[in-house]
């Protein structure tokens, strides 16, 4: 992983540690894909009645036998998110540059990029394997908001570059089409991730922007407008502007369990 990567996998360990969301599950291959007979056992995975030692059970959403997720599992799949998460941010930075995609506009870093779009998925989804997905009952946002940054619904067609500008308009006139575009942003398929995170950074961008003579540091009304869609002085505003100020000045010290699992990958 290059070092972008590994500064947002680590900081994603240190503020949401992995394996302890009783909402994220891990797909038991072994037990097969009958819901009615499984080739494991159905007994608990540890000496203990938390739900991370609970036997598998089986997930319609998933198709599959699933325990709540493990420490292990969760950091290879955070360490996917980080990687595009950061890939994405660093290919946007070009835009502007290169003139090959449409222009960010970010008036900062592809450091200050990555973490604030890290700190929205860390209040808005805490990483959450279900939240990825979108698996129910708790997966998507109270109004079908989607991934880990929760893009609504209104709002992905008018970020989404990677559409012409004649699909997109068609897109946000459209309610079935919008639900379709929100499923594309939801897996972990690196290019899922990746309109997922392109989304939330082109939206922070703007946001940026319009609060940038708010009389309100750049950060605070950044994620003030991201969190409410119409003001720079929302109250979401400080608690995130906390937590990415925390990652900015946080060491960048990954685990030995990560550090072996990522360089097993």
């Amino acid at each position: 992983m290059d070092p972008l990567a590994t500064a947002v996998l680590a900081l994603a360990i240190s503020q949401a540690p992995p394996g302890r969301s009783p909402y994220s599950f891990e797909v038991m291959a072994e037990c097969g894909t009958d819901p009615t007979h499984t080739s494991c056992a159905l007994e608990p995975v540890c000496a203990d009645d938390a739900p991370a030692c609970r036997p598998p059970k089986w997930s319609s959403v998933r198709g599959a036998w699933v325990r709540m997720e493990s420490r292990p599992a969760a950091i290879r799949r955070y360490a996917r998110i980080a990687r595009v998460l950061a890939g994405t941010a660093q290919q946007l930075m070009k835009c502007d540059r290169a003139g090959s995609c449409a222009p960010l506009g970010w008036s900062g870093t592809e450091k200050t990029l990555a973490l604030a779009t890290l700190t929205v998925a860390l209040h808005e989804s805490g990483l959450r394997e279900d939240v990825q997905s979108g698996h129910p009952p708790l997966g998507r946002g109270p109004a079908g908001e989607a991934c880990l940054v929760q893009v609504g619904l209104t709002q992905a067609p008018l970020y989404s570059t990677w559409l012409a500008q004649e699909d997109r308009e068609a897109i946000a006139n459209s309610p079935k089409r919008r639900e379709e575009l929100a499923k594309s942003l939801l897996g972990d398929s690196d290019q899922a991730l990746g309109r997922c995170f392109e989304v939330g950074m082109r939206m922070l961008s703007r946001a940026r922007a319009a609060c940038g003579k708010a009389g309100v540091p750049w950060d605070k009304g950044m994620f003030s407008m991201y969190g409410s869609g119409k003001t720079c002085r929302a109250a979401v505003g400080e608690s995130r502007r906390a937590t990415f100020q925390r990652l900015l000045s946080a060491p960048v010290e990954l685990p030995d369990d990560a550090a072996g699992l990522v360089a097993g990958s």
